[in-house]
């Protein structure tokens, strides 16, 4: 994930593709879904409901940005964008409180929906970035419709396609899935060949059908093992980043996004082998290695994290828009090992007891526990996360680096570390985001170097021996 704050666009004519009247007057004459918000979506609902009331600045949407070889046909992308939203059904969907604060999903038909291209002007990139930035907090958001932005900066040579949606709506697969499908929707257009996409379901089924569903009683059973093992390990407390941040307690401050790569084709194909040579997988031994990081940087013995894992467990979901995620706990003990080969078996054990339980969606789970366990208000919480992403069998991704083809985030308040692993053909790199500190952005480039340095040791040797010599470091004061 990139920052949009951090892009500088190139110039060139902005437009947008707006509902015309006709499909303005069918919002206004909606009709309520049937469809429930599913758990995940109704805790991150519910939060923007509060920043809202509260006043507090957000921003709750997903993006994505790729290029275009010349200048875009503004009404073939309008027919292309109408055919997209149509395909899936949660985007002809939004999310209203009632007068008990229930949250109803309402919708429009899909015959009802056209879009019309406005031209916005010639603008530089600065006010490109500011225009995008403001629209997407704006307009991205699940409370009405339509929940989503779709604009262009055209130029001869080239077009950038902007495009944003609230998060309720999309996780970050969805975004890398709608480069290739937007783009051949497009292309349908103006050269008549077929898109060749396959059918997808409708994520407010999925939503409806995952809030109905009773949990098994053996995987809710091991579901409250594991989560209960990971909170209790941390003292009740989330999992953090192991080194300073230059914040005082329940401080935040704005967030910062830095990119470290860590492998070419090459040394990414030689790590995986090694993992296999050691009986794991190559996402255990990232695991491993930010494990080992913390324990040679910050003497942490116990490593904590919760990461995304896809619900798309069925063929209908597989290129389905929507939020198909649930998180689970990873926690794995270094104390005793001394190398990575030795750690790798735990973490490889500790991540496939978390896809476990993938099933269980933490937001039940947490509203079971809750009492038991000090779990209240935490599904209303954004939690710091670990997250690991193999692009190379998504559809279009041979040509992700030639469309410079991106997914966008917004600026936020950070309290803690978000980090994101992605693997694509090309290059394997990890993303950071972390509050835009001082002390921050020298702990946080110390950790991921530290990272890079096992896992290129991995690479050259087979291996990796601990180094312990670094005791826990103090807190550092913030300032």
């Amino acid at each position: 994930m990139n920052e949009l704050s951090q892009q500088e666009p190139e110039p060139g004519l902005l437009v947008e593709w707006r509902p015309t009247t006709r499909t303005e007057v069918a919002v206004q004459q909606r009709a309520e879904h049937p469809a429930p918000a599913s758990p995940i979506q109704e805790s991150h609902l519910r939060r923007e409901v509060a920043n809202d009331a509260a006043g507090v600045a957000h921003s709750s949407w997903l993006g994505t940005s790729f290029e275009l070889p010349g200048r875009i046909d503004p009404d073939a992308m309008a027919a292309a964008w109408r055919q997209w939203v149509c395909r899936h059904g949660t985007m002809l969907t939004w999310f209203e409180p009632d007068a008990d604060g229930e949250l109803r999903r309402y919708a429009i038909a899909g015959d009802d929906v056209e879009f019309a291209p406005v031209e916005l002007g010639e603008h530089t990139g600065p006010e490109i970035r500011e225009h995008l930035l403001n629209r997407f907090d704006d307009a991205a958001k699940a409370l009405h419709w339509p929940p989503f932005v779709l604009g262009a900066v055209l130029r001869a040579e080239s077009s950038t396609v902007y495009f944003a949606v609230d998060h309720g709506h999309t996780d970050g697969y969805s975004m890398v899935l709608l480069f290739d499908e937007l783009r051949r929707l497009y292309e349908q257009e103006i050269t008549g060949v077929d898109p060749g996409l396959p059918e997808v379901g409708d994520h407010a089924e999925f939503a409806a059908r995952e809030r109905a569903a009773e949990i098994p009683e053996r995987s809710l059973t091991a579901a409250v093992e594991l989560w209960s093992e990971f909170w209790l390990s941390g003292g009740k407390k989330p999992a953090g980043f192991p080194l300073p941040l230059g914040l005082a307690d329940g401080e935040a401050a704005t967030s910062r996004l830095t990119e470290y790569e860590l492998f070419d084709t090459r040394q990414a194909n030689v790590f995986g082998r090694r993992c296999r040579e050691h009986g794991g997988g190559f996402a255990a031994g990232l695991f491993v290695a930010l494990a080992i990081a913390s324990a040679e940087l910050a003497g942490e013995e116990t490593y904590r994290t919760l990461t995304p894992v896809h619900t798309r467990d069925e063929p209908r979901w597989a290129a389905a828009h929507g939020w198909f995620i649930n998180l689970v706990p990873i926690h794995f003990e270094l104390t005793g090992s001394r190398t990575f080969g030795e750690v790798l078996l735990q973490a490889e054990q500790a991540f496939a007891r978390a896809r476990g339980i993938a099933d269980v969606p933490m937001i039940k789970l947490m509203q079971h526990l809750g009492s038991r366990l000090s779990l209240d208000g935490i599904e209303q919480t954004v939690l710091p996360m670990t997250s690991f992403m193999d692009g190379r069998r998504i559809r279009g991704h041979e040509d992700w680096q030639r469309a410079d083809a991106q997914v966008l985030g917004g600026p936020r308040e950070e309290t803690d570390v978000m980090l994101w692993v992605n693997r694509a053909r090309e290059w394997t790199c990890l993303l950071v985001s972390h509050p835009d500190t001082q002390v921050a952005a020298e702990n946080v480039g110390r950790y991921s170097e530290r990272v890079r340095s096992v896992l290129h040791r991995v690479v050259e040797h087979g291996d990796h021996e601990l180094r312990r010599e670094h005791a826990r470091p103090a807190p550092v004061s913030p300032g």
